[in-house]
């Protein structure tokens, strides 16, 4: 059954073989054709295509030069062409580019694809720094061809070239509009935004302006409202910042962008609001140095009219707040009269570090202050900050420009408290000193709290120290020993002071009045006549005289504000100041008066509605003349006036003559 089985399987094998090679046989034979021949011109320009391709740019043009003098018009020879001209695009040789794409521009007019070559031509004017010729093919392409797939590339070619012709706001709107038409390719719109951007970060204050117009509807236009507004904002003009501000709250839902707009109205309002009228006052009126303070704020009451005088300018409100003295209550006392009470403009402190610290905070602030402290360089501390009190500087700079070059004196001797301010004054002494070519030729401290000055003094002049015999002397005594001298005969003479030796012609003492009449007499009580005594503005008190009068004649020392000065002004400021006060008015009282007076001068003269009008109008003014002399303010804020120089004459101070005519030192 097995071996049946086999047999069956065998035979069904056979039949399907035989059905198999039937059919086979049945087919007609396949006949193998020879493949037909490359034409040599699509040869040739295959394999430039291929090394084109491949970034072999040698061999390509190479290949295609051939094509062209082989074919110069075979269908490939438009293709060879273009590809030159981008090899030598490449190369960088843009001149031989364009050169190549006005062969395909005569060579194939009405072409369907000249509009890419005309777009390359526009492009190669770019690269060749041709950029209004590239402007001009770029705007003429568009007129030709206003549907092609360019469009995008040429508009960004647009904006690139008014970018280099200087227009930045044109090539903003180029690029606006590229920007429009490439939202289904978002990486490359991405591209030209990140452009749009920096032109809008980087632009000046007219050429944002000019792009607001351009940005309208879209997402640039609350970036470009907000910098409008910053920079109006920066100038402090107010009112632009406030149409800036309500264009950029307008332009948008966003409510990033809305609160920033309203942020900015609001701090325009309170720019606006300011009362014009309102000054502020910062003075130590408890504390320390109260005494001061209330000097100045007599001074100031008196400039805003409120003990009856006159009064020809607009009356002021006057906000007087209580420093003591402290930096941090000064600060707040200032927030609180720029943002609570609007105040136009402060004046004060006195104190140095409270002077600093307000002169920060209004700076931040945005509002004027007039400081009246000697502190050096107060007005580096920021825009707003103005100084109308004479600096040490100041001061030293007119006392030796007077007794060095009028009064001919250019040796000096320097005797100085061992203190802050003795040391200051000490230095600021010696430096103006030295660069007008002077010389100090001696100089002591003492201990402030001292009343007796002679050792200082015989150290100065060489009386301190033993000093050796003459030399002839010494000599002459060898020749006889002291056991062979005789009566009578040569002897060292022992008992007899030696005389002072003064090689200065002028001592300069930085100390108050009070300690400089007890220095003074001491200087004849060691033989030392006729000396001339320098000092500061501390010297000024009509104590002086009657202490040490005698002793201080032609004396020299600076200062603010002398009530003896025959002007009429002075002369009724004094009157009402001891009409009401039943005290002499000094210096501090004087400057709180000018400074009043002047902020009321110029108010009256100026249409004042903000701080910066206030701020402008300082700077702009020419000046008057106060009590304390003409006043202005330079380019850096510091008051403009020369220090008043006074010098003891008999029973009396006076002002120090002039003895020649100016010299134009400065």
């Amino acid at each position: 059954m097995k071996f049946a089985l086999c047999l069956t399987y065998r035979a069904i094998s056979a039949i399907t073989v035989g059905m198999a090679l039937f059919v086979l046989a049945c087919q007609p034979k396949a006949v193998l054709e020879k493949p037909p021949e490359i034409p040599p011109d699509q040869a040739l320009s295959s394999a430039a295509e291929s090394d084109f391709e491949a970034g072999n740019y040698a061999k390509a043009m190479d290949a295609y030069k051939r094509y062209l003098e082989q074919f110069p018009k075979g269908p490939n020879a438009k293709t060879a062409l273009y590809r030159i001209s981008q090899i030598f695009t490449l190369g960088y040789d843009y001149e031989k580019a364009l050169a190549t794409l006005e062969t395909i521009l005569r060579e194939y007019p009405g072409d369907p694809q000249l509009a890419v070559v005309e777009y390359d031509m526009a492009y190669l004017y770019y690269r060749l720094g041709d950029y209004e010729r590239s402007r001009l093919s770029a705007i003429e392409w568009m007129g030709k061809y206003p549907d092609h797939p360019q469009l995008a590339d040429t508009l960004i070619l647009l904006g690139q070239n008014f970018i280099a012709l200087h227009d930045r706001p044109k090539a903003f709107y180029w690029w606006r509009m590229a920007f429009d038409i490439l939202r289904e390719s978002p990486e490359r719109q991405q591209r030209v935004e990140d452009r749009m951007i920096g032109l809008i970060e980087s632009g000046e204050l007219e050429e944002l302006v000019e792009m607001a117009g351009y940005a309208e509807d879209s997402v640039f236009a609350p970036p470009i409202h907000y910098k409008i507004a910053s920079f109006y904002l920066a100038e402090h003009r107010f009112q632009e910042a406030k149409g800036a501000a309500m264009a950029l709250v307008r332009s948008t839902p966003d409510q990033f962008w809305v609160d920033i707009g309203r942020r900015i109205l609001d701090k325009v309002a309170q720019e606006l609001s300011v009362k014009t009228n309102a000054i502020g006052c910062l003075l130590p009126l408890s504390g320390p140095f109260a005494i001061y303070g209330q000097e100045v704020l007599n001074g100031i009451q008196l400039g805003m009219g409120l003990f009856g005088q006159s009064e020809e300018n607009p009356a002021l409100e006057l906000i007087i707040e209580d420093t003591a003295g402290q930096a941090e209550q000064t600060v707040s006392q200032l927030e609180k009269l720029t943002t609570e009470s609007k105040v136009v403009a402060i004046v004060g402190p006195l104190v140095s570090k409270p002077a600093a610290a307000a002169s920060q905070k209004a700076e931040e602030l945005g509002v004027p202050i007039i400081t009246l402290t000697q502190r050096e360089g107060i007005t580096a501390e920021g825009n707003m900050v103005f100084r109308n009190f004479l600096t040490p500087s100041r001061e030293m700079r007119t006392l030796l420009q007077r007794v060095m070059y009028e009064m001919g004196l250019s040796r000096f001797g320097i005797l100085y408290p061992d203190n802050r301010y003795g040391h200051f004054f000490m230095n600021l002494f010696w430096d103006e000193l030295e660069s007008r070519g002077g010389y100090v030729t001696a100089v002591e401290s003492y201990d402030p709290e001292e009343t007796d000055f002679a050792a200082q003094i015989k150290k100065m002049v060489g009386l301190y120290y033993p000093r050796p015999e003459p030399l002839a002397q010494i000599l002459e005594a060898l020749k006889y020993p002291p056991d062979e001298l005789k009566e009578g005969e040569i002897e060292l003479d022992t008992e007899e002071e030696p005389e002072p030796i003064a090689d200065f012609e002028a001592v300069f003492i930085p100390d108050n009045h009070q300690r400089v009449a007890l220095i003074a007499p001491q200087f004849p009580f060691y033989s030392i006549f006729n000396m001339t005594f320098l000092g500061t503005s501390l010297w000024q008190s009509s104590e002086l005289i009657d202490l040490a009068g005698d002793y201080l004649q032609g004396a020299v020392f600076p200062s603010g504000f002398f009530e003896g000065v025959d002007r009429e002004a002075v002369e009724t400021f004094v009157h009402l100041y001891r009409e009401n006060f039943e005290s002499e008015p000094g210096i501090l009282a004087a400057t709180g008066y000018d400074t009043i007076i002047l902020l009321k001068h110029v108010l009256a003269q100026n249409a004042i509605a903000t701080r910066r009008d206030l701020h402008k109008a300082l700077m702009n003014d020419n000046g008057f003349y106060g009590v304390t002399g003409k006043i202005s303010f330079d380019q850096e804020r510091e008051v403009e006036k020369e220090p008043l120089l006074l010098t003891v004459r008999g029973s009396r101070l006076v002002p120090l003559p002039q003895f020649t005519q100016d010299l134009g030192f400065d």
